[in-house]
């Protein structure tokens, strides 16, 4: 399994899945169940876990949330493009990992309390406007992840459960030195290699097809002749721009937020203290004595066990020294003199002797220093405010059964038609193509429940949006008839791709002098490489895209040859590996440390990996692959079962 992951990470396609997988744990943590455990599955079962299942919808909603998040960073991804890279089947798997995690807390008794839950919901940054949770924006939060507050709730604590009980399990691995070795040896080693391309252009033209075969070949590739899942809907933008213009604060409000707030100008005397805490007063008033008496601050604390950063308390005012500790010895604290220490007081966990290092008096900067300061803040928590409201009172219109059409003249908001649109922002129009359409908020209508009628959502910009699903047109084929200049040409195209691979396949079996067979079929000249190990590595690390030709020297053995695909269907690659240079141990000690780091991570993962399916063995995990490939072929857009 270990081999097999790293192998994963070294090609484009592992490592996109890789990414999705931690898109999706990051998902799952707060996001990823669209119900609780002890609510069942919605709509047919796709996998069941205990007494638990799993539905299309829940499966559906998962892989909608996670790719609107992908989208965020990779706008281009389409939710076929998705499923094709297994981000469906990776939903899948943390979906049944988080419930089965879940379970396995509920059985061990594994105790989450309602203040954690709380603390977790408050610090999700999409519930909290200016800094702070707002009831709202949780509200529409819901709405749009169609949950309940219960729900939520529920999941939050199961997956903190979940947390609690993988930690362990990841902590502590360690790899012995016998494994690190081979792993840091085998990074040194590099590995000479030839590589012809044999170009489909350059294979013979197949002759032209009769109806029939065209026919087939139109069956057999179906799935490229047809349009993807497609959506209508009207939306109309809540912009945050124009409430700022009505958030404008005034050169009146300015100016009493000015006066109201003194201590933030430099308007209130501060000061800069240091404190002892004993337990008793007469220890306390021994220490004041003592000080009174010449004895230096820092000594006498010192003396009584504390350093410098155990009796430091900064500068403060004497409210938010009051509010820190408490108000008497925020009181004795203000009323000694610079450089004295106040009599003892009692405070919340002792007796306080406070030290008055320094007095800084009270300094109020004038308006005009701070006018653009105070109108930026103002206008910042007025504009939220505003946003909050404005999106309030349209979702209660919305509930109230209200059209959007009149919501959004009610609110003077322009109100767009948005014409059938695939995920990917592409239109049907006549000739049966697909072409690019300029569409904003794709991501946001193939992420609504079309059954939920209007919402208000975020745009993902700051803004947020009224938006409408108004047409669901499922995956439909386009007729032979409609495409057959297409079909033909990909028919061609497909026939010279494999009379290229015959070639190639001859060249690959044949073997000898691979310069002097790629002259005799009119080839491009062989590359002649030489690869290391390391420097791929690092190559990969950087985000450097490897040719797979280069890849497949890495696992061939000397002497031996192989076929890969060019990109974009443009041929082939002869790859043979003529030598490789084996490195000695004593070469690569500098890399165990940073070897033996990796692995151990490795480790680490399989271990949580290995726990998470015993304890899924241990609850019961189930699936139904006829439920799970429908839910797949309807997000991929495949039609292939329409008449």
């Amino acid at each position: 399994m270990l081999d097999a992951i790293r192998r994963s990470t070294k090609s484009w396609v592992g490592a996109t899945i890789l990414g999705l997988a931690l898109l999706a744990l990051v998902v799952t943590l707060f996001y990823g169940q669209a119900t609780p455990p002890a609510t069942g599955a919605r709509g047919r079962e796709v996998a069941r876990v205990g007494t638990t299942g799993i539905g299309e919808t829940d499966l559906a909603d998962a892989a909608s949330r996670a790719l609107a998040r992908e989208r965020e960073a990779n706008p281009q991804l389409t939710m076929p493009s998705f499923v094709q890279l297994g981000g469906l089947d990776m939903m899948l798997e943390q979906l049944l990992v988080g419930r089965a995690l879940a379970a396995f807390a509920e059985k061990a008794e594994i105790p989450i309390g309602k203040r954690i839950v709380d603390g977790e919901i408050a610090s999700i940054p999409a519930l909290q406007v200016a800094g702070k949770f707002d009831d709202a924006a949780f509200r529409r939060f819901l709405q749009q992840q169609r949950m309940s507050e219960e729900m939520l709730r529920l999941e939050i604590a199961a997956n903190f459960a979940q947390r609690l009980l993988l930690r362990p399990v990841l902590l502590g691995t360690t790899v012995p030195e016998m494994l690190v070795e081979p792993y840091a040896t085998l990074l040194l080693e590099a590995r000479r290699g030839t590589i012809v391309a044999v170009p489909a252009a350059l294979a013979p033209a197949p002759p032209a097809p009769d109806e029939p075969t065209l026919r087939a070949f139109w069956e057999r590739n179906r799935s490229a002749w047809t349009v993807p899942e497609r959506r209508a809907w009207r939306e109309a933008v809540i912009d945050r721009a124009a409430l700022a213009r009505e958030a404008t604060p005034s050169a009146a409000g300015i100016e009493a937020y000015w006066r109201a707030n003194p201590a933030e100008f430099g308007g209130i005397e501060r000061r800069a203290l240091r404190q002892v805490v004993l337990p008793s007063e007469a220890e306390a008033k021994a220490l004041a004595d003592r000080i009174a008496g010449g004895t230096d601050f820092a000594a006498a604390a010192r003396a009584a066990g504390f350093g410098p950063a155990d009796t430091a308390l900064g500068t403060l005012s004497q409210a938010e020294l009051a509010a820190q500790l408490n108000a008497e010895v925020a009181k004795a604290a203000f009323a000694a003199p610079e450089g004295r220490v106040s009599a003892p007081v009692r405070g919340p966990i002792g007796w306080h002797v406070v030290l008055v290092e320094r007095v800084v008096p009270a300094r109020l900067r004038p308006l005009s220093e701070v006018r653009e300061t105070i109108a930026a803040k103002l206008l910042a928590e007025r504009t939220e405010a505003l946003l909050a409201e404005r999106v309030a009172a349209i979702e209660d219109r919305i509930e109230a059964g209200e059209p959007l059409g009149d919501v959004a003249a009610a609110f003077g908001l322009t109100l767009v038609e948005v014409a059938p649109t695939t995920a990917d922002g592409l239109v049907l129009e006549e000739g049966s193509r697909l072409v690019p359409r300029p569409a904003a908020h794709v991501a946001r209508a193939f992420a609504a429940e079309p059954s939920d009628g209007a919402a208000v959502v975020e745009d993902g910009t700051g803004n947020y949006l009224l938006l409408e699903v108004t047409e669901v047109i499922p995956p439909a084929p386009i007729p032979l008839q409609a495409v057959r200049d297409r079909v033909l040409s990909a028919y061609l195209a497909d026939a010279r791709l494999a009379a290229a691979r015959t070639i190639a396949d001859g060249l690959a079996r044949d073997g000898g002098d691979l310069a002097a067979a790629a002259r005799a079929r009119g080839l491009p000249p062989p590359q002649q490489v030489l690869v290391r190990r390391l420097e791929l590595a690092r190559a990969a690390q950087t985000g450097e895209r490897i040719p797979p030709p280069v890849l497949m020297l890495l696992s061939l053995p000397a002497g031996a040859a192989k076929v890969a695909p060019a990109p974009g269907g443009q041929g082939w690659y002869v790859v043979r590996t003529e030598e490789i240079q084996r490195a000695k141990p004593a070469d690569a000690a500098q890399l165990s440390g940073p070897m033996r780091q990796s692995l151990a991570q490795s480790a680490a993962n399989e271990l949580a990996e290995t726990f998470v399916r015993a304890v899924q063995r241990d609850v019961g995990v189930t699936r139904v692959p006829a439920a799970i490939d429908a839910v797949k072929a309807r997000l991929a857009g495949d039609a292939s079962s329409a008449p």
